[in-house]
């Protein structure tokens, strides 16, 4: 087992890893909250700054 373990933030018990079509997120099986990834929140927010950072071209010049 990996010795840095996932805590639920709410209640402190294990979490539990879930993946769906939106991504990877925990699961307390105590308190039964969703709780984000954090480095899957990281790298959607990346593309989302480099989608936004790329220049305009202009359309039938």
């Amino acid at each position: 087992m990996n010795s840095r373990s996932n805590t639920c933030p709410f209640c402190g018990s294990p979490l539990l890893r879930h993946v769906r079509h939106q991504g990877v997120y925990w699961f307390c099986s105590s308190c039964y909250q969703e709780v984000p990834s954090l480095t899957s929140m990281v790298m959607l927010r990346r593309d989302k700054v480099g989608q936004q950072s790329r220049p305009l071209t202009a359309v039938g010049s």
